[in-house]
């Protein structure tokens, strides 16, 4: 801790340290306390970001808002119009071809593969639904608890096991990629099977599926600005540090270091940040942060200017094995409704994983010429009618863990003394809900907590 007398120091009752989706909506749930908080960066909503042209917009970050619960409430509650995904579909491009997977039958009959390769991705499809029932009942029954313990301690790679189909092999890898941005080799099958279940599920099936008006970044924008100055950009947070009477947070802005002293403190922010800002960790609490690796994704999107009806209009996602990227989602899919389609669209390409790593040592430029090509090559008709190519690369996104990693997360759902831990790592399927639900959860902690003492 800097003792130095150039620290500029001052008192609040509670600092959040994050402005992504769990810090924001910590923050906004403590609003009527005295709170404060940090982001090292220059925006608010740390992996949801959306870029807007007209009347479409791009996620060049997190993809799709589902589920129910927080981040549902604060959508509705901030009047945000939901473009809704029922009634759209999920797609696969392989050999020219261009099949609706949320009919696995379908699938396996309509597309151009020879008969080793349907008989691999039968197996893989077998593998995967067989687990997704016991993974979708209550976690309390004794036989989902055995399902979900043996899925945890093996591989998803198992799902490859005996497969001999190159073409099984590399979509199994570029699912992994476009909905984990791992390899299965790196995630126990857990978290990959509930993956895999909602790609291989009917859209309409799957609560609140859906694109906010404007793209996720309307929601974290309403929220940043709802703060107002208490929300303090450019600001990384050096250390937390805590003591049986409160936290020391310090932090450098634009006027140098800083000090802010609190009761309490969330610290939301990606695993191994947490570990370098916590230097008093315990030893299990570090081991559980350790535990926790994340997805990597290159994205490069497009405003596209093409008019009439399009092949691609009814899908939000069409997997691509076979190119240099594995999935485009299309953004513009929750605006096709009945009635004229209007010009133009939004367009995303994902690569991740293994094939994210590799594009990382590329620069925009070429990553760009890459998938354009590609993405002409699926739609030749999209010839002349691409804008420039927005490239994002994200080297921490989707929170995964390797086989038996998960055992320790239990750990991180409990507080440090006055100091408590919000971000998706802490539910069962990491996503931006449970980044919403967990920032929450740890505001209500701490409120509760500020009626009794510190242990």
């Amino acid at each position: 801790m800097d003792s130095s007398s150039d620290v500029r120091e001052e008192a609040c009752e509670i600092v959040v340290v994050g402005a992504g989706m769990a810090g924001l909506m910590a923050a906004t749930t403590l609003s009527d306390r005295d709170v404060v908080v940090l982001e090292a960066t220059g925006r608010a909503g740390g992996r949801v970001e959306s870029v807007r042209q007209g009347d479409y917009w791009i996620n060049v970050g997190t993809q799709f808002t589902e589920g129910t619960g927080t981040l549902i409430e604060a959508l509705e509650r901030h009047r945000i119009p939901m473009e809704t995904l029922a009634g759209k579909k999920v797609a696969l491009a392989l050999n020219g071809k261009q099949v609706d997977t949320s009919n696995p039958f379908g699938l396996m009959l309509r597309s151009r593969m020879t008969f080793m390769d349907r008989v691999g991705l039968a197996a893989v499809g077998a593998r995967i639904l067989a687990a997704v029932p016991f993974l979708a009942m209550n976690p309390d029954n004794a036989l989902a608890k055995r399902v979900r313990a043996a899925l945890d301690a093996r591989s998803a790679s198992y799902v490859l096991r005996g497969v001999r189909s190159e073409v099984a092999r590399a979509m199994v890898r570029s699912w992994s990629g476009q909905w984990m941005g791992c390899e299965p080799e790196e995630t126990a099958a857990t978290q990959f099977a509930i993956s895999m279940g909602i790609l291989l599920t009917d859209p309409a099936k799957v609560p609140n599926f859906s694109l906010p008006a404007g793209g996720n970044q309307t929601l974290t924008d309403i929220l940043a600005a709802d703060l107002g100055a208490r929300l303090r950009l450019n600001s990384p947070v050096r250390s937390v540090e805590w003591t049986e009477d409160g936290v020391v947070v310090d932090y450098e802005d634009e006027n140098g270091p800083a000090r802010i002293r609190a009761r309490r403190a969330i610290v939301a922010v990606p695993s191994d940040v947490a570990v370098k800002l916590m230097p008093g960790l315990p030893p299990g609490y570090r081991a559980a942060f350790d535990d926790i690796h994340y997805g990597r994704y290159v994205v490069v999107g497009y405003f596209t200017r093409e008019e009439g009806p399009q092949r691609w209009d009814d899908y939000i996602a069409v997997s691509t094995p076979q190119l240099s990227f594995q999935a485009m989602f299309n953004h513009a899919a929750a605006m096709r409704g009945p009635g004229p389609r209007k010009p133009g669209g939004a367009l995303a390409c994902f690569a991740g994983g293994a094939v994210a790593d590799n594009l990382f040592g590329l620069t925009d430029e070429e990553i760009v010429t890459r998938f354009t090509a590609d993405l002409l090559s699926l739609y030749p008709e999209l010839e002349g009618k691409l804008d420039e190519g927005i490239v994002r690369r994200h080297h921490r996104v989707v929170p995964f863990w390797p086989p038996g990693g998960r055992a320790s997360l239990p750990t991180l759902r409990q507080h440090l003394g006055p100091v408590y831990l919000a971000g998706d790592y802490q539910l069962d399927m990491p996503s931006l809900a449970d980044a919403a639900s967990s920032g929450e959860r740890a505001a209500e902690q701490v409120l509760a907590s500020l009626s009794r003492p510190v242990r």
